[in-house]
Formats: structure tokens, sequence, C-alpha cells
């Protein structure tokens, strides 16, 4: 995994740790759709191209996304 890809999962992190309002974590969840959008369209090229190692590499991404997206929708869940 590359440092600049994990930098940007670990600020994204700490955003959400941080974020008292809803507008902050709609904010991370703006943010996330559309990277995970990006990263679903890119993952799609690569299965069409038989790059299944670029594939990989992307699910990998998508992964992390997705337990960023987890992490909002328990914190938004009223304890």
């Amino acid at each position: 995994m590359d440092r600049q890809f994990l930098m940007e999962i670990m600020e994204m992190n700490e955003k959400l740790a941080e974020a008292q309002s809803e507008a902050a974590m709609k904010e991370i969840e703006s943010v996330v759709r559309v990277k995970q959008k990006e990263l679903t369209d890119n993952v799609s090229r690569a299965f069409e191209r038989d790059d299944f190692e670029k594939a990989k590499e992307i699910l990998t991404k998508m992964r992390y996304f997705s337990n960023v997206e987890e992490k909002i929708k328990l914190k938004k869940i009223p304890v």
C-alpha cells in the first residue's frame, strides 16, 4: 500500500474521530462515497483489462474506505 494513500486514510480517520457535528460527518461521508465510486470504476476497468494485480490493489483500497464508512455509521448511532 502506498504511503500517500495510507496517510489519506489516517487523516480521514482522525477527522472522523474529531467530528462533533452531523455536518462534519456528512462531509467525510461524501468524500468516501466519491472515492468509492472512483475506485469502483477503476476496478471495473482493471478487470476488463485482465489486470488482476491492479484489481487486487484497488479492492484493498476499497476495503479501507469501507471501514471508514462503517465507522461513520457507528458514530451516527446514538448511545
